[in-house]
């Protein structure tokens, strides 16, 4: 049920708050207190107009490369210390622009780390990554998902950009996300077609659509991947408003 006061969705116990900043920005507040922001371009179309006040980050999660995945990152993690976990080619740009060496966590598929008790894993997806630097395109690495296993160890699966492949059922069975952050807008990423089957092959108990409507090529909705969700997966997908959250 949403509180129309706060803008929030009642959906989880343990404390757990997931906003939507718009595209495929999230911010995220964890069960023991800590700030997350995945892909925070703060500044797309459809964020929310208080986006950009931020008083806290502790840790800023890449997908891959592009403009609308990095956006305010430096901004970002240089106003509050955040560290940056990306692929080992972004955390070498980001240095490069005068992100602390310490800041810059670079990885690569299927490597771990842990945070301040939070693990995060870096899974595949099928994407590019080029990093936009002025005027000219550079090598941007692996494009990524994200496994965020949290403090008690409630796990949420942030897919990046990407087109669907099997190995999601690889995914689900070594780390069983209760809650996925899916793409679903297509012409770049998945649509609401192939979000379905991806569905099929996580199955999780909840998804949080993304990446659909920013721009006019972005045309997946929530309504059509709730259609092409077979009554068999019991998963709610959970259609936010930029700037409302689910906690």
């Amino acid at each position: 049920m949403k509180n129309q006061e706060t803008g929030k969705r009642k959906a989880f116990k343990n404390g757990l708050e997931i906003r939507w900043l718009g595209h495929a920005a999230f911010k995220i507040k964890t069960p023991g207190g800590k700030v997350i922001f995945i892909d925070p371009w703060l500044e797309n179309p459809s964020a929310p107009q208080d986006a950009k006040q931020v008083e806290r980050a502790d840790l800023i999660i890449l997908t891959h490369g592009h403009f609308d995945h990095v956006g305010n990152t430096l901004e970002l993690a240089t106003m509050t210390k955040a560290s940056v976990v990306s692929n080992f080619e972004i955390s070498i740009f980001l240095k490069s622009k005068g992100l602390p060496d310490d800041k810059a966590i670079g990885m690569n598929h299927s490597g771990s780390i842990q945070i301040e008790g939070i693990v995060l894993t870096m899974v595949q997806a099928i994407h590019s990554s080029g990093i936009s630097d002025g005027d000219r395109i550079i090598e941007g690495g692996v494009a990524a998902g994200f496994i965020i296993r949290l403090e008690d160890g409630y796990t949420l699966y942030h897919t990046g950009d990407t087109g669907l492949f099997g190995d999601m059922k690889v995914i689900a069975k070594l780390y069983r996300p209760q809650v996925v952050m899916m793409c679903i807008g297509g012409f770049y990423t998945m649509s609401p077609v192939e979000a379905a089957e991806a569905v099929k092959l996580l199955r999780p108990k909840m998804v949080i659509p993304m990446h659909f409507g920013t721009f006019p090529a972005l045309s997946g909705t929530p309504e059509a991947l709730r259609k092409l969700i077979p009554k068999s997966v019991k998963t709610n997908v959970m259609a936010l408003k930029p700037g409302e959250v689910l906690g």
